[in-house]
């Protein structure tokens, strides 16, 4: 499987028709511009999500940070774009929400270059930079591409766990945390019986 997930998705989109905040930390509102609901990468040093718009306002003012009221004709538009794209290179696809699908690569013999070409493919032609995280399952592919996120200028953004050196490396440097459908309670159960990482 490969876990294609859109970066900083509705921010992406905004940015896609305003290439001129390419460089510049935008965040977007929900509705009525009650609170921040998105960030780009380089907002999210600065503002948290769901801090309320009026009380951020001067501060976004005062970091440069441009501010979006939501669009979610917009952002499901460009969701469907992205999803025929991936329906038209893979065999098959579930779509799992507006901004990530999981694609079967059943039968596709370099699922890497695969993974690089989606990647590829999907800024070109839309203009939305996406992380995709290959494994053998899908709680694997959903941590692959975590780690293709997380050390984005090692891994282009696009990491294949089939190799078991390369599985067992992100197993051992990920925290049982970020292990799918692990919630902090769940959490705070591993810890007490000493198991810290996906590995364990």
């Amino acid at each position: 499987f490969a876990l294609i997930d859109c970066n900083c998705f509705y921010a992406s989109c905004e940015r896609v028709f305003r290439p001129d905040l390419a460089k510049v930390p935008i965040v977007v509102l929900s509705n009525n511009d009650g609170c921040v609901i998105a960030r780009s990468y380089d907002a999210k040093q600065h503002i948290k999500m769901g801090e309320p718009y009026f009380q951020i306002k001067h501060r976004l003012e005062a970091l440069g940070i441009v501010a979006f009221s939501s669009n979610y004709a917009l952002y499901g538009d460009m969701s469907e774009r992205v999803m025929s794209l991936i329906e038209s290179m893979v065999p098959a696809v579930e779509v799992y929400s507006i901004d990530e699908a999981f694609a079967d690569l059943t039968g596709i013999a370099d699922v890497g270059a695969m993974g690089r070409q989606l990647r590829a493919n999907i800024i070109k032609c839309t203009g939305i930079p996406v992380g995709v995280g290959i494994g053998h399952t899908k709680t694997l592919a959903k941590l692959a591409n975590y780690t293709a996120k997380r050390l984005q200028v090692h891994t282009g953004g696009v990491v294949n766990l089939c190799g078991d050196h390369e599985r067992d490396w992100v197993l051992r440097n990920t925290a049982v945390s970020e292990v799918w459908g692990v919630g902090w309670r769940m959490v705070v159960h591993f810890e007490n019986m000493g198991i810290r990482t996906a590995m364990d």
